[in-house]
């Protein structure tokens, strides 16, 4: 992996109060401990977040699975992806992208990471956003394993791999991708993803989650590098 000559990207949204959660269940609280405007030495913060599944973030198998992978099973280099997929798939609200969504995308076989743009994060501080969002079906992880051998990990700019409008599905989809019956590898997922900015090919990408005990999922900060 080469640095030089490099167009860097964040694909991942910063956190703040009005970060959108699924269903519009949870929250962000950000407040004050110490400031120096109100004459103390340093400031400082507490971040709560009510739910692991807010803003930019990542399901792991453990999510699905009781005896699943955990956020800290994973090694540094399992965040690192040299073969990056990108396809546009606009979707009207609450949708389900399919296999047949994809089966027209020229793609690599070889790519270890799928990003889907949807240009759904238009809408992300609107009720819609949350209420009426895309959502992954149930059957598109096996195509997706069985079309991608080295797949890993799918990305994509909507809240959930679940649709506020499909919930059973969704809970399928989730253990389709994460924890899939018939012993396949698991594919992660990165909700709510920022993809706006990609306007060419991407060479690499990583993604950086926060590591925490029996983590079932964690925020992520995803940067990649777009060729120029």
């Amino acid at each position: 992996m080469k640095l030089g000559n490099n167009n860097l990207l964040f694909l991942s949204h910063p956190y703040s109060s009005q970060t959108p959660s699924y269903g519009n269940r949870d929250m962000v609280k950000v407040t004050a401990n110490s400031s120096i405007k109100a004459g103390e030495t340093a400031n400082s913060s507490c971040w709560v977040f009510t739910n692991n599944h807010i803003g930019t973030h990542i399901d792991v198998p453990y999510h699905f699975d009781i005896s699943g992978k955990k956020v800290g099973d994973y090694s540094a280099a399992d965040w690192l992806f040299t073969k990056v997929g990108f396809v546009e798939i606009v979707c009207a609200e609450s949708v389900l992208i399919g296999e047949d969504d994809l089966a027209d995308a020229e793609l690599n076989p070889d790519i270890e990471i799928l990003l889907i743009r949807t240009s759904y994060e238009d809408f992300r501080f609107e009720k819609k956003y949350w209420n009426d969002n895309p959502g992954l079906s149930p059957t598109l992880a096996s195509y997706l394993r069985n079309r991608f051998r080295n797949l890993r990990c799918i990305g994509f700019d909507f809240i959930s791999i679940t649709s506020w409008k499909s919930r059973d599905e969704g809970r399928k989809s989730h253990r389709a991708f994460l924890a899939p019956e018939d012993g396949g590898m698991p594919i992660l997922a990165i909700e709510d993803m920022s993809l706006k900015n990609i306007s060419g090919a991407l060479d690499w990408l990583i993604v950086a989650p926060i590591i925490m005990e029996d983590g079932n999922g964690a925020p992520v900060t995803v940067i990649a590098n777009q060729r120029k």
